[in-house]
């Protein structure tokens, strides 16, 4: 297998998981949970701009 026939199936693979993660809100939702963007909760991560538990130090 080349570099480019080995680029082209990963570009495929990225393909069809979009495709599938656009194919319904519960989907998108199910992605972004399996990525550790959002929480189970649906909360998003602290480490993505979601909110603290810990109050943040004032400048």
């Amino acid at each position: 297998m080349t570099h480019a026939q080995r680029n082209q199936k990963i570009l495929d693979a990225i393909a069809e998981e979009t495709q599938r993660a656009l194919s319904s809100k519960k989907a998108a939702r199910e992605t972004l949970i399996k990525e550790g963007i959002y929480t189970t909760k649906g909360k998003l991560r602290v480490e993505f701009g979601g909110g603290s538990k810990k109050a943040r130090a004032a400048a």
